[in-house]
């Protein structure tokens, strides 16, 4: 018995339909990520929507933590950090950053990845919400500079 086979041109049809569709879908679940302000003169991260909270905020040269914070109690926690106060609902794993600072000129890449949670969210939670947990990240670090910077969520932490 003789199978029929389908033309070449026929499976590459099937597949740009496919491509098709899946850039249509995707075009359908946009990603629109939470704002945070660094304001590296005063030395601070803040979330912009009072919605959300840092869990953790991590500055560090290729495989070298130089400042390392994160948050004691998932549901709890603050939208602004200050790098000049150490605050209470965090743990400071690691604070090197004015020896970092010290000698930002020798290190390069430099790196600062900001993690946020939605207040009173617990992993524990079902739901099918993936922006709950958003991750950022600047090659910008805090060191003798004294711009005001917002930037947008790279894209849902999962």
């Amino acid at each position: 018995m003789n199978k029929m086979k389908l033309p070449k041109n026929m499976d590459t049809k099937k597949i740009i339909f496919l491509i098709i569709v899946s850039f249509f879908l995707k075009s359908c679940f946009r990603f629109e990520g939470e704002k945070i302000e660094i304001n590296y003169k005063n030395k601070t991260i803040k979330v912009l929507s009072n919605d959300y909270v840092i869990e953790s905020v991590l500055m560090k040269n290729n495989q070298t933590k130089y400042y390392f914070l994160k948050l004691k109690d998932t549901l709890r926690g603050d939208n602004m950090i200050n790098f000049k106060i150490k605050p209470i609902s965090y743990n400071l794993i690691v604070d090197s950053l004015d020896y970092y600072c010290s000698k930002n000129r020798e290190m390069k890449p430099q790196g600062l990845w900001i993690k946020i949670r939605k207040r009173g969210f617990s992993a524990s939670k079902k739901g099918d919400d993936f922006e709950e947990i958003q991750y950022f990240n600047s090659s910008i670090l805090f060191c003798n500079s004294s711009l005001i910077d917002t930037i947008v969520a790279n894209n849902p932490y999962k």
